[in-house]
């Protein structure tokens, strides 16, 4: 009998099956191992462009700061900012804001300076990331102490202590553009330049001299005049490297600080046959560097003033930027007299002279003049502040005169209106038979001179900050006195005058450079 086998059909095509299923295994691995492969790449190249991205914000965050350090120029006065808002409002409303960004506005009003921002920070390309990416910038305006910082002693950036917030956007075009945008707060910060109702650097006998029957004392001219009200029979501290001499009567009213502050005959600290109310040891000598960016001397200004004679009171015509205005009539030590009025814009001068009781009307900004000369009875009225005389002194030496108030004459005695000479002030115009506070504000006048020869301040009281470390500063002549602080090499009060340390002086700095104060970024 034969036998017949049976096969099992229902195990047919298993091989071909698995063979399939491990095929679509090994297709799903290879294709997972592919995708994780390429998403690794792209996330690679993400990082990696986003990364020059941010370099590039930095680098456009960086440039800003520069810029602002180096190139910026503050506004002369803050009339078209307001300053009780933070951050700092336009005077119309809105935020003030430079810009180099598409799609910001720029709000600024100078438009020069606007423009030199969007011309340095525009789609600036970033060189050595090796791909082609750029920044734009805007910075916003946060806050500012006007005219704190001293647009003369150089470090760039004018004069002004500011904050602004800085925000750069860095761009990297490709498959997928990547952009990164920073925002860095930077803060100016500054050194005190007037510490002292006056500081000589000189290490000689009668460095500081005070004749006699002569004091100082100090006030705050940002609470208004000086008076009985707004001062204080202390804080008029002087200093000196070398020897104060006080003659009998004289009253330092504040502390007396010098390299040696033994009392006994020169060339000890003090000489005194007067008073004062304490001694105290500098820690280092003073020393106070040349304006502008200096080196070394001589140190002139830039543009360099020409030294040709220039008579205001007779050849106002032929200045450029003199304005003749009609006359006044003032009291002139107590005599009605009829004074010609004047008007001096911002620029260059030569050697200046101003005649009678002339007036001379100054608006803030800088003038570079050669020297100064304020004969018989002229006088000088600061219309806005800050004014700064930047004085060449070509041609002055030890022993001449690069600055001088001759006869009655005065600076910056009031804030407005036109001044008078002594006795004869009124609180409305300064123009009365009424005595009143001198409220010139000495911030509004600084007069800068690095050379050797002589200012001189002599028959009305005389409103300014006064920068000369080389110079000699004497005030002889009516006892009239000086409002706000002296930096010079030698100090004599011949005139048996006050001095009236203004602390608001202080805010005058030495600017420093910006310092980041917070950085954040985001990447989008």
């Amino acid at each position: 009998m034969r036998t017949t086998r049976k096969r099992n059909h229902g195990e047919a095509g298993v091989a071909l099956m698995i063979a399939l299923f491990v095929l679509v295994i090994l297709s799903v691995l290879a294709a997972s191992i592919l995708f994780v492969t390429q998403a690794e790449t792209w996330s690679s190249a993400n990082g990696r462009s986003m990364a020059q991205a941010r370099y590039a914000a930095e680098a456009g965050a960086q440039k800003a700061l520069y810029w602002l350090h180096y190139s910026y120029a503050p506004p002369a006065n803050m009339a078209a900012f307001d300053t009780t808002k933070y951050p700092i409002q336009l005077a119309g409303g809105g935020d003030v804001i430079l810009t180099a960004m598409t799609g910001v506005n720029g709000t600024y009003p100078d438009s020069t300076q606007q423009a030199a921002f969007s011309t340095a920070l525009k789609d600036a390309s970033v060189p050595g990331l090796g791909v082609p990416a750029s920044y734009e910038v805007t910075a916003k305006l946060l806050s500012s102490i006007s005219g704190a910082a001293v647009s003369w002693m150089g470090g760039g950036g004018g004069g002004a202590m500011q904050t602004w917030q800085i925000t750069s956007q860095g761009n990297v075009p490709g498959v997928r553009n990547a952009q990164v945008q920073v925002t860095e707060i930077i803060e100016r910060t500054g050194t005190p330049i007037f510490n002292y109702a006056v500081a000589a650097t000189s290490y000689a006998c009668k460095a500081i001299d005070f004749a006699g029957s002569d004091f100082t004392d100090s006030y705050n001219s940002s609470a208004g005049p000086y008076g009985a009200g707004n001062s204080s029979a202390s804080g008029g501290n002087i200093a000196t490297n070398g020897n104060v001499l006080l003659g009998s009567g004289a009253n330092i009213e504040g502390t007396i600080s010098a390299l040696n502050t033994t009392v006994g005959a020169c060339p000890n600290g003090i000489t005194s046959s007067g008073a004062f109310s304490g001694v105290s040891k500098l820690s280092a000598p003073l020393s106070f560097p040349l304006p502008w960016g200096c080196a070394s001397t001589p140190c002139y200004p830039s543009p360099l003033p020409p030294t040709t004679a220039q008579d205001v009171s007779t050849s106002c015509s032929g200045i450029s930027g003199c304005t003749k205005n009609g006359t006044v009539t003032i009291l002139d030590n107590n005599s009605s007299k009829t004074a010609t009025v004047y008007t001096l814009t911002p620029g260059s001068y030569g050697n200046l002279e101003i005649d009678n009781a002339d007036v001379v009307h100054l608006s803030a900004g800088t003038y570079d003049i050669n020297s100064l000369n304020l004969k018989s009875d002229g006088q000088i009225v600061v219309d806005s502040g800050p004014v700064v005389l930047n004085v060449a002194g070509q041609g002055f030496g030890p022993g001449s005169v690069v600055v001088n108030s001759g006869g009655l004459s005065g600076w910056n005695l009031c804030a407005n209106g036109v001044t008078g000479n002594p006795g004869t002030y009124s609180t409305a115009s300064c123009n009365g038979s009424a005595k009143a506070p001198i409220s010139g504000i000495p911030a509004d006048l600084q007069i800068v001179y690095p050379g050797t020869a002589t200012i001189s301040t002599t028959g009305a009281p005389c409103s300014s900050a006064i920068y000369a470390p080389n110079a000699y500063v004497n005030t002889v002549g009516g006892a009239v006195g000086l409002y706000g602080g002296i930096i010079s090499k030698t100090f004599l009060e011949g005139s048996k005058a006050p001095v009236h340390y203004d602390k608001a002086l202080q805010h005058l700095m030495v600017p420093g450079p910006y310092y980041p104060i917070s950085f954040t970024w985001s990447k989008f």
